[in-house]
């Protein structure tokens, strides 16, 4: 077992080199072996009654962990693991063995289920953490609008209708605005897409920079933006909508020409109490319209 220690203490040198050269994978795979070879050899000179075979299943687990190797080597090197242990038990079971201190036996073989455990519960978390990143990544990625970063239409709808329901039972007002931005197809047509592309991202830090925490900015669709503003009255909202209107054409300018001016149309309603989120978008949507048969760069606030 001497001999094998050294061999494990150089194996270990040598992984860590290779970890330290970025070659991960094949440092994985040095210290595998080096822990099954040891785990084994131990097993066979010091019996089952020490503990070491319990080291094969927390290399199954590293072993499969293991993605830069091809999936389904990883796998028969991680199931070759369990088949050791497994073998171990079937040969080793029935070999008796004499312990110079044997008083030391059970502890020993309890400080090496706790060793080995800690690798498998690494494993365990490191695979807990991609699941949940992954989720937290595919939940942002389905609320979120690809281009702008601001909330999609279906996250905007399910937030807006929470809003509703929870402003219909306090009796606080909400409002909502629609906006548009004036003649974007000639930004698209005169300028290219690409500048059509900046001018929305462009809007979308407008906002965000314009606006509370505590509202509700969305892509509605194209170049459509649905503002809900939780708290806000009417004309409240009207005023406030007004105000960012003016600053609009300062603020939100092309990448290209700086002297292009960009402008937008607004249409606000003030949600009351019963009437559902349809009806609220339609209202902002007839106010929107009439912002644009007047002149464009405009909001209007919907009086039904």
């Amino acid at each position: 077992m001497a001999l094998i220690n050294i061999a494990s203490v150089i194996a270990w040198g040598y992984g860590l080199f290779l970890n330290g050269k970025g070659r991960q994978a094949d440092a994985i795979l040095v210290i595998c072996t080096e822990v099954w070879v040891h785990s084994v050899c131990a097993a066979i000179f010091l019996g089952l009654e020490v503990g070491f075979q319990h080291y094969l299943w927390a290399i199954s687990a590293l072993a499969i962990l293991n993605t830069r190797l091809n999936y389904l080597y990883a796998s028969f090197y991680s199931l070759s693991f369990i088949l050791t242990f497994a073998l171990l038990y079937l040969l080793c079971a029935d070999v008796s063995y004499q312990y110079k201190y044997s008083e030391y036996v059970e502890a020993v073989h309890f400080i090496n289920i706790m060793v080995a455990g800690i690798p498998f519960i690494i494993s365990m978390m490191v695979i807990r953490f991609i699941s949940v990143t992954q989720e937290d990544a595919m939940a942002k990625l389905a609320s979120l609008d690809s281009l702008t970063g601001l909330y999609n239409r279906r996250m905007a709808t399910e937030i807006s209708l929470k809003i509703l329901q929870q402003a219909s039972r306090s009796g606080e007002p909400v409002s909502m605005a629609l906006g548009d931005i004036d003649y974007f197809k000639k930004i698209n047509d005169s300028f290219g897409h690409a500048e059509g592309d900046h001018v929305l991202c462009e809007v979308a830090l407008f906002f965000r920079s314009r606006l509370r925490e505590a509202d509700i900015i969305s892509r509605w669709g194209g170049e459509e933006f649905l503002i809900v503003l939780p708290g806000v009255d009417g004309e409240a909202a009207y005023s406030k909508i007004n105000k960012i209107c003016q600053f609009f054409e300062k603020e939100v300018r092309l990448e290209s020409d700086t002297s292009y001016v960009a402008q937008m149309s607004f249409g606000v309603v003030e949600c009351t109490p019963g009437v559902t989120f349809g009806e609220c978008l339609k209202r902002a949507d007839e106010a929107l319209y009439l912002s644009k048969e007047q002149g464009r760069n405009k909001v209007t606030l919907s009086k039904n």
